[in-house]
C-alpha cells in the first residue's frame, strides 16, 4: 500500500491525450512543456521546446525522436528515425531550472504532404532517496512534431462500409495533406423528416495526412428499417464541419 506522500507523475498516454486540448503549455507530474505540438513549417529547419523542472529533486532526461503513423482503430505506430536530430539528447535539471531543446532537420525538405514524428521525452532514474513508502512512477511523454508542406490543404470524408449482424463500419479519411485534430466526433442515424434513429459519440484525437480511422457502429436490428442517412458532425479547432453519407447497401437486409 503506497503511502500519503507517493508522488505519480502523469504517463505518457495521458499526456498525449492532454495535448490535443491544452494550446501552449502542459504539465507531466513534474515537468512543463512549452510548446506542447512543434511545427516546422516549410522553409524552416528548427524549432524549439522549453522543458522545466517544477519538482523540488533534480531529473535526468533522455531525448529520442520516432516516426509517428496510426492504424485504423488509432494505435500509434512509433519506429526510431534520424530524420531529425534533437539536441541536447540527454538533460539534467536541477529544481525549477528550464532548459531549452532544439528539434532539428539535416537537409531542408520540400514535401508535398506533412511527416509527422514524437520526440519522447523519457525520465531516467535519479539520485535521490525515497522516503519510507514513497512510490516514484518515472513519466514517458511523446510530444507530436509535424512537419508542414509548402502548401496545406486540410479535407476529410466519410464512408460507411461492410454491413453485418451489429451493425456496420463507419471509416473517416484525411483527404488532405495536413493532420487533423478531432476535439468532437459525433455520429446521427436520421430517418423519414430528419428524425433521429440513434446518435453516437466517438473517440476524437489527431488524424494524420492521408489516413484512415475506423469506428464500429452498432445498430439494433429494429431500428435498420428506419435509416435513410448517417450525418458525421466534427469538431476541429478551426470549427464544426457536417457531412451526410447514405446508409451503406446491405444494412436493412442484415
Amino acid at each position: 500500500q503506497h503511502g500519503p506522500r507517493a508522488w505519480l507523475p502523469i504517463l505518457g498516454l495521458i499526456l498525449s491525450i492532454a495535448l490535443l486540448v491544452l494550446p501552449t503549455r502542459a504539465l507531466a507530474g513534474a515537468l512543463s512543456i512549452s510548446p506542447v505540438r512543434i511545427m516546422l513549417a516549410a522553409g524552416t529547419t528548427s524549432g524549439l521546446m522549453t522543458i522545466r523542472n517544477e519538482s523540488p529533486d533534480p531529473v535526468r532526461l533522455q531525448l529520442t525522436l520516432h516516426t509517428w503513423l496510426e492504424s485504423p482503430d488509432g494505435t500509434m505506430q512509433l519506429a526510431p528515425t534520424e530524420d531529425l536530430v534533437v539536441f541536447p539528447g540527454l538533460l539534467q535539471l536541477k529544481p525549477n531550472e528550464s532548459r531549452k531543446v532544439r528539434i532539428g532537420l539535416p537537409v531542408q525538405q520540400d514535401i508535398a504532404v506533412e511527416k509527422t514524428y514524437r520526440v519522447f521525452l523519457e525520465e531516467l532514474p535519479g539520485t535521490s532517496k525515497l522516503e519510507h513508502n514513497q512510490v516514484r512512477v518515472l513519466a514517458r511523454i511523446g510530444v507530436p512534431i509535424f512537419l508542414q508542406p509548402r502548401e496545406p490543404k486540410p479535407g476529410w470524408a466519410p464512408a460507411v462500409s461492410d454491413p453485418n449482424d451489429q451493425g456496420f463500419s463507419l471509416q473517416l479519411k484525411n483527404t488532405g495533406n495536413v493532420h487533423l485534430i478531432l476535439q468532437e466526433v459525433t455520429v446521427r442515424g436520421i430517418g423519414h423528416k430528419d428524425q433521429t434513429i440513434f446518435d453516437q459519440t466517438l473517440t476524437g484525437g489527431y488524424l494524420l495526412a492521408d489516413s484512415v480511422r475506423t469506428h464500429s457502429i452498432k445498430v439494433p436490428l429494429a431500428d435498420r428499417a428506419k435509416l435513410t442517412a448517417c450525418r458525421i458532425h466534427l469538431v476541429t479547432p478551426d470549427g464544426s464541419h457536417d457531412e451526410t453519407v447514405a446508409c451503406p447497401p446491405g444494412l436493412l437486409k442484415q
